[in-house]
């Protein structure tokens, strides 16, 4: 799969592996409805329910590892859209949801920065034909 020819190929490749623990991360909070006593389908639908958030993370992923800044930029909404969609479930602003979403934030914002920013002197120092 060819990736992005903008940004820092270190900085690069640090933001998916950091990404793919936060992933890994999230998915580990969806392992308690194991021990919820429901049955089978119950247990299967709390499990889907609690992966949400992973799985649409792995879809900025997948975005995000083609093309940098759609994919900073899509995984700074979808943060956005879980705390406000945690504020309003719980009625008040917790820092731990704050805390949470703090990683996911700081990569979106890095991809962003990581595509404008950085490793532009290369491309500049490159011969026009």
């Amino acid at each position: 799969m060819k990736t992005s020819d903008r940004g820092n190929t270190f900085v690069s490749w640090t933001l998916r592996f950091l990404l793919i623990v936060t992933i890994f991360f999230w998915g580990l909070f969806s392992l308690d409805v194991f021990n919820e006593g429901y049955n089978f389908l119950e247990t299967v639908g709390a499990f889907l329910v609690h992966n949400i958030p992973s799985l649409l993370m792995i879809i900025v992923l997948i975005i995000a590892w083609k093309r940098e800044n759609v994919g900073g930029a899509l995984l700074l909404l979808l943060v956005l859209c879980f705390v406000i969609f945690f504020i309003i479930q719980s009625g008040r602003l917790m820092y731990g949801t704050l805390i949470m979403f703090g990683l996911p934030f700081l990569i979106g914002v890095m991809f962003l920065v990581n595509y404008y920013f950085l490793g532009k002197k290369q491309e500049e120092e490159k011969p026009p034909y």
